[in-house]
């Protein structure tokens, strides 16, 4: 996901979603990329979508110096209701028969997708179905979220991004970096 101009940015590092191993919230996932990355309250985070959520909730317990998030939210009421409402779906839905759909697409998102673990892809769903949302101080959070976002509606102020959607990291790389800088 952050590739091209991303790549650039001056003393950073990519991190990937880790090997999944049972974790069921968001707070989990949050501890254990802490842990594993070494991530302390020096660091500044970039997340997208999920990736911002678990940023936030890494924040609520390291205190970061910054959090910027990519069409992510802050409330689960930012999150499409519809999504919300079917995440339950999720503990019957043949992931691993979608995943392997997507794996045969040349387009990047289905084969991030594909790529992922069927049983971590499960987990986050439930998991975000379940978040209570970040409560903590928001002084540290920029927010930068795409025009037509349906996945995420942003509610807060943010640096909106004119007609890009959700993944913004993505498909509108260099406005996000110059908002960062």
């Amino acid at each position: 996901m952050y590739g091209g101009p991303w790549r650039d940015l001056p003393d950073s590092d990519a991190i990937d979603w880790p090997e999944y191993q049972g974790e069921k919230t968001i707070a989990q996932i949050a501890a254990r990329l802490i842990a594993e990355h070494n991530i302390s309250t020096e660091d500044s985070i970039i997340g997208s979508s999920l990736g911002g959520i678990v940023a936030l909730e890494i924040h609520a317990i390291i205190n970061l110096q910054q959090v910027v998030l990519l069409g992510s939210a802050v409330s689960r009421t930012e999150i499409n209701p519809l999504l919300v409402a079917l995440a339950p779906l999720a503990k019957i839905t043949p992931l691993g028969l979608i995943q392997h759909l997507a794996g045969k697409s040349d387009a990047l998102l289905p084969t991030m997708y594909a790529k992922v673990d069927a049983d971590f892809v499960r987990a986050m769903c439930l998991a975000i179905s379940n978040w209570n949302g970040y409560a903590g101080d928001t002084q540290a959070v920029t927010r930068i979220h795409g025009q037509r976002d349906h996945i995420i509606r942003c509610q807060t102020d943010a640096t909106i991004i004119p007609n890009a959607g959700h993944l913004i990291a993505i498909t509108h790389a260099k406005e996000c970096i110059a908002v960062i800088h």
